[in-house]
């Protein structure tokens, strides 16, 4: 077992009592500067997501984080700096993750304070990584809607990850022999939740209806498709420039579809636009 350090967010106690048992999201920081795995931990310290607090793993070397990797399966969010033990170890270890150990579903924010080593749309393009940031620009605002944001793509892509991840062992088990009745009790043994949209069937074959659409607030039907892509993205914690770097637009395109974007929601601020669209989006 591996002795690097780990520890638990404090509860927050304006959440139930029940939700608090709940197993807390897994975090893990690698990063070679210790300040920077102490201020995380300071700006997250009473961080909640859906009732559940965060559990932070430290690792400060690309090497160091290998054996926590693989004993910890279930890491939902890796703040990853790129340049440690090497000029590319951050680069290196999500190609182990995504390549070696065949985890997609894992959300990998890069964090660097050497932009030039990793220039942002050619990484981020390039390795499956899901998010980039430079320290620089990480307020404790900033951080909490990237955690915020990483938590509920993972939240959203686990189960699709899952499902894909038993089809590719029952392929394999099929192809080393093994026979109908083997395979079925794997299928039925399966635990692991139907991607959202999909018909999950009983047992007596009757499908499941899927659950009614939330009603879409008028107000998104007067934006045009592009503000709803801008919208979407600020309401997951992006900055101007990180929707122009997803959009391919520049940031000044960016600015001129948020003030429509405003206009039209009769909002004054990005955080104010942010809230409404989740509100219209999200009945929970």
């Amino acid at each position: 077992m591996s002795n690097l350090p780990t520890d638990t967010t404090t509860a927050d106690p304006n959440q139930p009592a029940a939700t608090q048992t709940t197993a807390p999201w897994k975090l893990l920081i690698v990063d070679d500067e210790p300040d920077v795995h102490a201020l995380t931990k300071l700006l997250l310290r009473n961080f909640t997501y859906r009732g559940r607090g965060l559990e932070f793993l430290s690792a400060h070397t690309g090497t160091e984080a290998k054996p926590l990797l693989a004993q910890n399966p279930d890491i939902a969010l890796i703040l990853l700096d790129v340049v440690m033990e090497t000029e590319h170890a951050g680069i290196e270890l999500v190609s182990h993750i995504r390549e070696d150990l065949g985890n997609k579903a894992v959300q990998i924010v890069i964090r660097t304070g050497q932009p030039g080593q990793a220039p942002p749309l050619s990484v981020v393009g390039s390795h499956s990584i899901n998010d980039y940031k430079e320290k620089t620009e990480l307020t404790q605002q900033s951080m909490l809607l990237t955690v915020v944001k990483a938590l509920r793509l993972y939240e959203e892509y686990l189960p699709t990850y899952q499902a894909a991840a038993k089809l590719e062992e029952l392929t394999e088990r099929a192809r080393a022999g093994a026979d109908e009745r083997e395979l079925l009790r794997a299928l039925l043994g399966a635990d692991y939740s139907f991607p959202a949209g999909s018909h999950a069937r009983s047992e007596a074959g009757d499908e499941t209806p899927p659950p009614a659409p939330t009603p879409t607030d008028p107000r998104l039907s007067s934006l045009t498709e592009r503000e709803r892509e801008v919208l979407k993205w600020l309401s997951h914690g992006d900055s101007n420039k990180a929707i122009g770097l997803r959009l391919g637009v520049q940031e000044v395109t960016v600015k001129a579809h948020l003030r429509q974007i405003f206009a039209k929601l009769q909002v004054f601020n990005r955080t104010q636009a942010a809230s409404l669209a989740l509100r219209m989006n999200e009945p929970d």
